[in-house]
């Protein structure tokens, strides 16, 4: 299954995201997923695992378990390279052993600086970089999270689900205790399709048509997380997922970087 972009090229709506993997893993892991039949690789250069990630792919190249131009690789510029776009981009192709990428990101794209409490909507100043207003509500952020997937869809640009399963355990000193598989209410509609929770809430996001990208190290769940495309949640079931919001952002920057970058 894939999300047609505006330019025209396919992106897999499942990927496999490797931040925090082993190096020593990576081959086995890639190898893996390419056998189960994911075609979507989610890397990074802050990742520091981008040359691991090549020689695994590299390898499957060779094996013939795969073409180059089946995969959907995408990588991110890290926040020391915005002065040094290109080679920074060469640098990673290099790791990756790659001749291009499907998709290169700005990791972190808010040039911020905190100016206290605000009165007014964000906005860029004269030298081009974001004031935050601090009294915007998260409440208020997520309703326009929201508002600017629906836009995202109607334009055809993709919005991409990191961390989709919440943060987990491995993670809690960023992302906090927030793992949504044991909810009971989420293990009740998983019971009903006869799923794990997980396989649950990543068809949430497929429905939504917004690309989600599990993290896992074992080749169980790594196959689990992949077998989502032989089911459909209702519309009823979808709502109620939706209406387990917990007003909590993950991956908030102000927890590793002291920036509220959200304000």
């Amino acid at each position: 299954m894939e999300i047609t972009l505006n330019s025209g090229y396919k992106m897999p709506i499942v990927g496999l995201g490797v931040w925090r993997m082993e190096k020593e893993g990576i081959r086995d892991l890639v190898i893996n997923s390419i056998k189960i039949g994911y075609r979507h690789l989610d890397c990074a250069a802050d990742y520091k695992n981008e040359a691991e990630v090549g020689e695994a792919l590299t390898e499957a190249f060779k094996e013939g378990l795969v073409k180059r131009e089946d995969l959907f690789v995408t990588t991110k510029l890290w926040n020391s390279d915005h002065g040094h776009v290109i080679e920074a981009c060469k640098d990673s192709l290099k790791k990756l052993q790659l001749d291009y990428l499907d998709l290169y990101l700005v990791h972190f794209p808010v040039a911020t600086r905190h100016t206290g409490v605000g009165t007014t909507d964000s906005a860029l100043g004269d030298d081009g970089v974001l004031d935050i207003d601090t009294t915007i509500s998260l409440e208020t952020t997520w309703h326009d999270m929201e508002k600017l997937v629906s836009m995202g869809l109607k334009h055809g640009i993709c919005v991409t689900a990191h961390t989709p399963l919440g943060g987990a355990t491995a993670n809690a000193e960023w992302f906090g205790t927030v793992s949504c598989l044991d909810d009971p209410a989420l293990k009740e509609v998983a019971e009903k399709y006869k799923k794990t929770v997980a396989q649950v809430v990543l068809r949430w996001g497929i429905q939504r048509n917004t690309v989600v990208i599990p993290k896992t190290s074992k080749p169980e769940r790594l196959e689990e997380n992949f077998k989502v495309f032989d089911f459909e949640l209702t519309k009823e079931d979808m709502e109620v997922i939706k209406s387990m919001d917990r007003k909590y952002r993950t991956n908030q920057p102000a927890k590793f970087w002291g920036i509220d970058l959200y304000a």
